[in-house]
């Protein structure tokens, strides 16, 4: 069934509950109730589970309950088991659609989906001319170590096909486009835990150190290479830090649980923050550079005015440690990944929530918007993913080998640079999904690369020395090959003349075989045609074959077509029946009331002629008593007379 087949009015008891009972409620059922989630009444389903609601009214694409029972996130439901049939999954879209209806009267219930403002590309921040790139920068890496670990940061440029990669005491830079390895910056404060390009693009901010020791934010000129600035003396190692779209502002963070804003003119501190309870792991100005969000280990979420410090908002939802943040080029909305699984969207204006979903179990750690509002996301199950800016799956973009710890879209957004917690830094076309290039976030010294050139220079030299010896050999081989056809073709010329002589035989039986072969191509032609005639017999009689079989088809149909109508015409007839024989005794019962109405028309007639008798007596007697009166005062008067 298609979701235009669905009923008009899907209800929960009479649509949905059915489905949710042969389907669901062995663990969300009335003796199980799994996550704390019943949708054996609609009371349950309306509540939601342990993680809040999983039903949005007119809005199925933002339903959690709908993107499980959908596969569209996991754990897919119901678990280990195949998709739902698509005619049940017609009915629980299209009952999400209407507004969740309890029952036929029930009025359809609102959205609490919040107002989401439509967002369009902004070309804000762009830079002046070409987007920086490095020039001449030294490849020969600080520290090479004998095995790859684990990237401790990732950032990709806004405008330039570059990408920056984090490691002990260095930072590789790559191009996206090419996957050339560009050149290396020094971190010598220890471990560059966060990088972010500037929003044009110019700057690269690293910010790390040394756990329990030191931390630090450092500037970088993206196109020389040379540090420009230094900001912050922490205790503890940086793990947390973004730039001001003006460049005039680093924010950083770490266990020290304080989020320190300082200038970069003079590096002067502008203000802390100490309301959070918990380690920072996340801070990102908006793109507008009016307001800097912050996030911890505990799930705490704030907003805060980016000059001032002062607080804006405290945005709540998270039940586990922020990994990630990520603001919309209009300013107007953040986004969140915690380790608690979700994704999350938010209105800056007010802090509300616009939505939250699943991205990756176990826990989510990366997300990034792109400048036409689509997200990227990573997370422990190793995948890569897109989504529209409502919240929509796109596509699955690749896996890596491990648990992802970040994502970036490329310049172009064309690209995503991802890496793993096994090293792995892998480059995937995002249309395509597909790896596209490799990066090396343990890039070999120049000796090491020297000595690998060396050697396939070696190799080359020892392959051309057999390639020559190989050579001289087949020339031998010429030679011999050579004085051996020069004998065959003396005894090819001693052969010529008994061959003549054959040849000319030959000629006579070739005249025969001629008339053979012309006799056999005149047999064959009529055979051809005899054939093609069969074949042109046999597929009429398929064609034949299949218009009876389609006859008897349309036959069988229409018979039953009539037997269906004949039965109502049966119908109809049995009902018209009763309707005559009904009508028959309403005629008779009138009848009777016609009769008895007679009558009594006739009782009232009689009725009314006594009445008109009674009447002339009374007037009768009136007039008598009016003659008595008459009398009676005569009387009076002639008394008094006398």
């Amino acid at each position: 069934m298609r979701a235009e087949d669905a009923p008009k009015k899907v209800t929960y008891l009479d649509h949905v509950q059915p489905i949710f009972r042969q389907r669901c409620f062995a663990c969300h059922g009335p003796d199980t109730k799994k996550n704390d989630l019943g949708l054996d009444t609609y009371a349950g389903a309306m509540k939601g589970g342990a993680s809040g609601e999983v039903l949005s009214a007119g809005d199925p694409d933002s339903s959690h309950l709908w993107m499980l029972v959908n596969h569209e996130i996991e754990p897919h439901m119901p678990p280990k088991a195949d998709k739902l049939p698509q005619a049940e999954l017609d009915v629980i879209k299209a009952w999400i659609a209407g507004g969740l209806l309890e029952k036929g009267d029930s009025v359809a219930r609102k959205s609490n989906k919040p107002a989401m403002a439509a967002f369009k590309a902004s070309a804000d921040n762009k830079p002046a001319g070409e987007p920086a790139m490095p020039r001449g920068l030294l490849r020969e890496p600080v520290v090479h170590a004998p095995h790859k670990g684990a990237p401790t940061s990732l950032a990709a440029s806004p405008w330039a096909p570059l990408a920056a990669i984090g490691s002990a005491y260095q930072i590789s830079l790559y191009n996206t486009d090419s996957g050339e390895l560009l050149g290396i910056l020094p971190f010598v404060e220890g471990t560059p835990y966060a990088l972010q390009f500037s929003r044009d693009g110019s700057l690269l901010m690293a910010g790390g150190g040394q756990g329990a020791a030191k931390g630090v934010v450092a500037l970088f000129d993206v196109k020389t290479g040379n540090r420009l600035a230094s900001v912050g003396d922490e205790l503890d190692a940086v793990l947390a830090a973004d730039l001001r779209a003006d460049h005039a502002m680093v924010a950083l963070g770490g266990p020290r649980k304080v989020v320190r804003a300082y200038r970069v003119a003079d590096g002067k501190l502008a203000y802390e923050i100490t309301k959070h309870t918990d380690w920072i792991t996340a801070i990102e100005f908006s793109p507008d550079g009016k307001l800097l969000a912050t996030a911890d280990r505990s799930g705490g979420l704030l907003l805060w005015d980016a000059e001032t410090g002062r607080e804006r908002g405290d945005l709540r939802g998270h039940t586990e440690q922020i990994t990630s943040l990520s603001w919309r080029g209009d300013s107007t909305v953040l986004a969140s990944t915690s380790e608690d699984d979700t994704l999350r969207l938010w209105k800056a204006a007010d802090g509300s929530q616009i939505k939250s979903w699943n991205v990756h179990v176990p826990g989510s750690s990366s997300v990034q918007f792109s400048r036409d509002g689509t997200l990227v996301s990573a997370g422990r199950d190793a995948k890569i993913k897109l989504w529209k800016g409502d919240g929509a799956a796109i596509r699955e973009v690749g896996a890596l080998e491990d648990m992802a710890l970040a994502a970036r879209f490329t310049h172009d957004g064309k690209r995503i640079v991802a890496c793993d917690w096994k090293g792995n830094v892998r480059l995937f076309d995002a249309e395509a999904a597909k790896v596209v290039a490799t990066l090396d976030p343990n890039p070999p010294t120049i000796e090491a690369r020297l000595a690998v050139t060396e050697k396939e220079v070696s190799d080359t030299r020892v392959a051309s020395q057999q390639a020559a010896q190989e050579l001289a050999a087949a020339q031998a081989q010429v030679g011999a090959a050579e004085a051996a056809l020069a004998q065959a073709r003396a005894n090819a010329e001693a052969k010529a003349k008994t061959q003549s002589e054959t040849a000319a035989k030959l000629g006579s039986l070739e005249q025969k075989l001629a008339a053979v072969a012309a006799e056999k191509a005149a047999f064959l032609k009529v055979a051809g045609e005899i054939v093609q005639q069969m074949t042109t017999v046999k597929t009429e009689l398929q064609t034949a074959e299949v218009a009876a079989a389609s006859t008897k088809t349309q036959r069988d149909e229409t018979a039953a077509v009539l037997a269906k109508q004949q039965a109502a015409v049966n119908d109809i007839a049995a009902q018209l029946a009763k309707l005559q024989e009904s009508l028959k005794q309403s005629q008779d019962a009138l009848a009777k009331m016609n009769a008895a109405r007679a009558a009594k028309d006739k009782e009232a007639a009689g009725a009314e002629s006594k009445v008109g008798e009674l009447q002339g007596k009374i007037e009768e007697l009136q007039r008598r008593e009016a003659e008595l009166e008459t009398i009676r005062k005569l009387r009076e008067r002639f008394a008094i007379k006398k």
